[in-house]
């Protein structure tokens, strides 16, 4: 049976260095959150990080946007975000409404706000190997990864997703670390044969328990991503767990696996950003 990795340990322990660090800052910093109001499940998950924010010492503002707001007018708050002294980080809805273009997100968010590293400059800087800012979902999967000593190096990971935030970061990641790397997606064929050879498996699809034991080699670890709603109301991974948790090394079980500790690293992230600014002031 799989060694479980939950999330919420690892999450207790960041957050208790975090509060520590602003405690100690004169001026303390602030993040804003900015979601449009048709999207439920991210304004549920920006109150809950907006309310961890706070109980660290940092402060926290929701923007809850009409889903007519023009791209323009999104770009322009972005844009005054960026020169406001008070903000010292920028979270931005993920999807974006269609109308409004990632590109152009990516494009207008500051480099020294940008908390969940989407813009270019700090996507490129992961890729050549600066991981001091990592898009927040993939830096947790890879501390769960740390955390338990699981050896990297040398190891065959496959990670399946290559979004610009989640697989293509946390495949850097490993690759950094001298892991050998396969990013499949939904367009990889023999992916049951890629992953079953994967020492650590890494799987962020969007599909409800996906990935089933009989993809899964003996003795591999398993970091499951996805968060799927169920009818129900209850969450689901990418990953059968019950399955897979016979099979594997270590397991990251949906809830309290990689979900628990993002908001954590998205707290990292902000005070490596205001300490950024500290020194440049």
């Amino acid at each position: 049976m799989a060694t479980i990795l939950d999330g919420r340990e690892l999450s207790k322990k960041i957050k208790e260095r975090i509060k520590k660090e602003v405690e100690l800052f004169d001026k303390k910093p602030r993040i804003d959150f900015l979601y449009f109001e048709d999207d439920k499940s991210t304004e549920v998950y920006f109150t809950r990080a907006k309310k961890q924010a706070e109980n660290v010492g940092i402060i926290g503002s929701l923007h809850n946007l009409p889903i007519n707001t023009s791209e323009k007018d999104f770009l322009t708050l972005i844009e005054y975000l960026n020169k406001e002294k008070e903000t010292s980080a920028i979270m931005v809805q993920m999807p974006l409404p269609k109308h409004i273009s990632k590109k152009n997100v990516y494009e207008t968010i500051s480099i020294e706000k940008d908390v969940d590293a989407i813009s270019h400059v700090n996507l490129g800087r992961i890729f050549i190997g600066d991981s001091n800012l990592v898009p927040c979902t993939a830096k947790s999967a890879f501390a769960l990864i740390e955390e338990s000593g699981i050896k990297v190096e040398g190891a065959n990971a496959v990670v399946i997703g290559r979004s610009e935030i989640v697989g293509k970061p946390l495949a850097h990641l490993l690759l950094q670390k001298s892991a050998t790397v396969t990013i499949a997606h939904s367009k990889t064929q023999n992916l049951k044969e890629i992953c079953k050879k994967a020492d650590i498996l890494c799987v962020s699809i969007g599909k409800s328990e996906f990935i089933t034991g009989d993809y899964i080699k003996e003795g591999a670890v398993v970091i499951d991503i996805g968060i799927n709603v169920q009818d129900d109301g209850s969450l689901k991974g990418d990953v059968n767990f019950e399955e897979a948790s016979k099979i594997a090394s270590y397991i990251t079980p949906v809830p309290n696996g990689v979900g628990s500790v993002t908001v954590a690293m998205l707290l990292d992230n902000l005070v490596y950003l205001h300490k950024n600014i500290i020194n440049k002031n």
